[in-house]
């Protein structure tokens, strides 16, 4: 469940309310009916829930999903990273390099490039860019990594090949 919803959840909880969550898989294809409003859809859920019919998904704990929130805010910051594009600039001016840019010697290669000033200018402004993200990135890594520390869970998955502390 996103983060939208959430404040929802806990103000229901609050009043003493208890929250269900429809699965939407399931519950389309019990309540396929032809009048579809918020009003019809209320009153078949209901109707569902009294016995014990509505197909329900899990309810995560707030802890989770301040955990999923963290994890989708890191996917972010990487595809953030990864839609700046520096190959582009280079392949304008038919640079091509097949490793990588990032990596030490890969920096260097893009210093000593002769590129004209404006193109210059735009790559250190995206390297730039692609080096604070990664500040953030590295932190909210740490914070993962100190998070995940004590939870048996992701010791044991970590352990799956293929699997790693962030596997992307």
């Amino acid at each position: 469940m996103g983060g939208t919803r959430c404040w929802l959840i806990e103000l229901l909880r609050d009043y003493g309310f208890e929250a269900h969550l429809a699965h939407p898989l399931q519950y389309k294809a019990i309540a396929s009916a032809r009048l579809k409003n918020d009003k019809v859809d209320a009153a078949t859920l209901a109707h569902l829930l009294r016995p014990d019919l509505l197909p329900e998904a899990w309810i995560a704990l707030q802890q989770v999903r301040e955990q999923r929130a963290v994890l989708r805010h890191r996917a972010q910051l990487v595809r953030l990273r990864t839609l700046i594009r520096t190959h582009a600039i280079l392949a304008d001016h038919g640079c091509d390099r097949t490793s990588s840019c990032w990596s030490a010697p890969g920096r260097q290669w893009l210093e000593e490039l002769p590129l004209p000033t404006v193109s210059r200018m735009v790559v250190a402004n995206m390297l730039e860019t692609i080096d604070a993200l990664q500040v953030v990135i590295d932190r909210v890594d740490a914070h993962l990594v100190q998070t995940a520390k004590a939870d048996p869970q992701v010791k044991a998955i970590a352990t799956l090949p293929g699997v790693g502390r962030l596997t992307p």
